[in-house]
């Protein structure tokens, strides 16, 4: 073999060499590159999820440190559970019973036309006000209130409240639904305004009354915690869940920002040889 062809085929073996080595280098690289980028997107979803982590407990801590306030957006759930029932109960019975008794009705204070579905409409009216109410009870005495006094004195006194706003609710439904109908209003819409109004009136009076009167928290009762100390030991747990978390969050920072300087290290490394 000549020199030439010698020259021609080391100068083929090295261009082939380089080549291959260009090569691995270029996927080492992407492989780097897809790595660091899959790492940043998992250290930016965990960072997100414990930022939301931590800012929702810190809400719970401020809602339960102001107890009040967290009280009021509990009634307010458990009232809207009830209210949905409410409302499903009182259009079933009224359809269901519109064939069956759609007459007038008119006894002590209440007043139903037939136009807006009469003695039908007021079985529905008090049925599903007595549903809701019943919800309301269960719930909120020992979820919301917490409440450890006498309970046959809770439901009594309930039972006295909820029968007042019942017979009050159930009558402001007849003039409001017949003033309606008197303008050629479905009955349907002025049912559902009558239970609207009927039901905020009785959101204010029976959370004024189970507060200070039906549920009551008496301290130092048996073995029974107030409510003051749940809600202060419910802040301090909520408030060291959000100090965990964002312990967490900056132990995940500190492990990424080690991660990448190591990286980089190595890549200066390889430069440099």
């Amino acid at each position: 073999m000549s020199d030439t062809e010698k020259d021609a085929a080391i100068n083929a073996a090295e261009e082939i060499t380089e080549n291959t080595v260009n090569e691995a280098e270029e996927t080492a690289a992407e492989t780097a590159d897809g790595t660091a980028a899959a790492e940043g997107e998992t250290a930016t979803t965990s960072g997100m999820k414990g930022k939301a982590t931590a800012a929702f407990h810190k809400g719970k801590a401020f809602m339960t440190r102001h107890g009040n306030i967290w009280q009021i957006v509990k009634f307010t759930l458990i009232s809207l559970i009830a209210f949905l029932a409410e409302f499903a109960t009182m259009y079933a019975l009224q359809y269901g019973l519109a064939d069956v008794c759609g007459q007038d009705f008119h006894w002590f204070v209440f007043n139903y036309d037939a136009s807006q579905g009469g003695q039908a409409t007021f079985i529905a009216m008090l049925g599903s006000k007595c549903v809701a109410e019943i919800i309301s009870f269960t719930i909120n005495r020992k979820k919301t209130f917490k409440a450890n006094n006498n309970v046959v004195f809770s439901v009594i006194m309930y039972v006295i409240t909820v029968v007042a706003l019942i017979i009050f609710s159930t009558w402001l439904a007849g003039p409001i639904g017949n003033a309606m109908g008197a303008h050629n209003i479905d009955e349907g819409l002025s049912s559902t305004v009558s239970k609207m109004v009927g039901s905020i009136i009785s959101f204010v009076v029976i959370f004024l009354m189970d507060k200070f009167v039906i549920m009551r928290n008496v301290k130092g009762k048996g073995e029974e915690t107030s409510a003051d100390e749940e809600t202060a030991a419910d802040g301090e747990a909520a408030e060291a869940l959000a100090a965990d978390t964002a312990d967490g969050m900056n132990v995940t920072y500190d492990s990424t920002d080690a991660e990448e300087n190591e990286a980089e290290t190595e890549i200066s490394s390889g430069d440099r040889e």
